[in-house]
């Protein structure tokens, strides 16, 4: 009897210092914006390409590239027409990232460069999905904003020469790392 008095104690215990953990984390960590991660995550992919769809929706209008970096993902490029725009400017290419047959990533290259275009897209960004955070500038001046929920990675970079946008599936990411154990 007293071995199971002590376990409730220990358990209760355990379950103050978790509740109190909780408390103090929530003070210090501002909550994120539940607003625009919803519309994010509701979006889900950029115009008619969704986050974890099947190869096979796409599968007409793609053509294999060569391999990345990632060894895990198999890379094509979307080859219809019927997606010239997004937000309006013209693209260079859309790239589809697939990990088992799901769309893993999605990266669309603009067409232009112009000043008024990359702030225009940027500007629809923060209007969607509330203001990104900005990564700090590397060596070749590439300008970076990142906008994150638990279930979506949005990154938006630009420079001299290209302007691209790029959104990938966390959790998708997860399930690559959990494939590797």
């Amino acid at each position: 009897m007293q071995a199971r008095l002590y376990k409730d104690v220990k358990i209760k215990a355990f379950l103050s210092m978790l509740c109190f953990a909780q408390l103090g984390f929530s003070q210090v960590v501002p909550a994120p914006n539940v607003q625009y991660a919803q519309s994010l995550d509701a979006k889900n992919g950029i115009n008619k390409f969704k986050l974890c769809s099947f190869f096979e929706i796409h599968k007409a209008n793609l053509k294999e590239m060569p391999a990345k970096n990632d060894v895990h993902v198999k890379w094509y490029t979307y080859m219809g027409i019927d997606v010239p725009t997004v937000f309006d400017y013209k693209i260079k290419h859309i790239d589809l990232g697939y990990y088992k047959n799901k769309l893993y990533k999605i990266l669309v290259q603009f067409n232009g460069t112009e000043e008024e275009e990359i702030d225009n897209i940027k500007s629809k960004l923060v209007l969607l999905f509330g203001p990104g955070k900005e990564i700090e500038k590397d060596k070749d001046s590439t300008y970076k904003y990142t906008w994150e929920t638990t279930k979506i990675y949005l990154y938006f970079e630009y420079n001299e020469k290209e302007v691209n946008l790029f959104m990938s599936s966390k959790i998708l990411g997860k399930q690559i790392i959990l494939d590797e154990l």
